[in-house]
């Protein structure tokens, strides 16, 4: 999110635009202000209503997070949510003709966004096109971009001392936080699929050692350490559980990414949104994995080891 406060006038005749503009750029974490407006629109053939978002000006568009095309950088240029181009049947770079309070208002699109809201059914332009159809529009808010590192609260302090209380400042939510409620089932998950895997691996261990009690009783036979066989043991578990974790994550990457970006495709966001996990954390799940099955292997390795020889005779037999 490139704008972490929103700002609204609580008091219709408060400071104007430029008096506002001014007030909040002197606030020193605040590194641009984007003004915006947004209103209803109808486009042909929908009996429903669509956002049309105005926000940043032509000299300073708005940094939206465009996953395909690019950001808007002229007049009359527009971004729009999956949502939209699936409504519409439209694709980047086509033209959206659409009314709003009566008058037309046509734009080109030229990238598009992970948009959240409404169901990806927004299409955001430059508050300066939005003018050009009606003169006297004024912004509804202001979105903030702050500082890198800076405070969201700490500015919304400073804000409210130098406006005194005519200012509404709001955070802007993130739409990552909606995903809280489900972390922990997703790590309630991850630990059972661990324990599962930690069963079959010890089931795997005693049923190879079991099975394989003949090679057992022919290595003691033939001078083998009771460290150098259970070494054995617990070499075959780790290599077992590297190869394990190597097609796992391999095929977790690819099969998360295709699912995350299909769900959001069809909930009107959009593909894009998917960040895989930095390298070195794919690599320490590989490495824990290995350690894990290692250390699981320990136990088992070392009572065959101690095993006598008379004792997987009897058993072989």
């Amino acid at each position: 999110l490139a704008a972490a406060l929103t700002v609204r006038s609580e008091q219709p005749a408060g400071p104007s635009d430029a008096e506002l503009e001014e007030t909040l750029a002197r606030v020193p974490d605040i590194a641009a202000v984007h003004p915006g407006a947004e209103m209803a629109a109808l486009v042909p053939g929908q009996t429903g209503t669509i956002t049309l978002r105005g926000l940043g000006t032509a000299r300073q568009p708005y940094p939206s997070a465009v996953v395909e095309g690019r950001a808007v950088d002229g007049p009359d240029e527009a971004v729009a949510g999956q949502g939209l181009l699936d409504l519409l049947g439209v694709r980047v770079g086509d033209w959206v003709r659409m009314t709003v309070g009566g008058r037309p208002q046509i734009l080109h699109l030229v990238g598009r966004t992970i948009e959240p809201e409404s169901g990806g059914r927004v299409i955001t332009t430059t508050l300066d096109a939005l003018r050009e159809r009606d003169p006297q529009l004024r912004p509804a808010f202001h979105a903030l971009e702050l500082r890198e590192g800076a405070d969201p609260r700490a500015v919304s302090g400073a804000l409210a001392t130098a406006a005194g209380a005519t200012l509404e400042i709001r955070e802007t939510p993130n739409p990552a936080d909606r995903l809280e409620p489900a972390r922990g089932v997703i790590g309630a998950l991850i630990a059972v699929l661990a324990l599962i895997g930690l069963i079959e691996l010890l089931t795997l261990i005693g049923t190879g050692v079991r099975d394989r009690g003949r090679d057992l009783l022919a290595l003691k036979a033939i001078g083998l350490t009771p460290r150098q066989i259970g070494a054995m043991i617990v070499t075959a578990a780790g290599l077992t559980a590297l190869v394990a974790a190597l097609v796992g994550t391999t095929v977790g990457v690819l099969s998360g990414s295709w699912l995350v970006d299909t769900q959001g495709a069809s909930s009107g966001i959009g593909a894009g949104i998917v960040q895989l996990p930095p390298l070195p954390v794919l690599l320490t799940v590989i490495v824990g994995a290995v350690l894990g099955a290692v250390a699981a292997a320990a136990l088992p390795a070392t009572r065959t080891a101690r095993r006598r020889l008379a004792d997987s005779l009897s058993e072989t037999l």
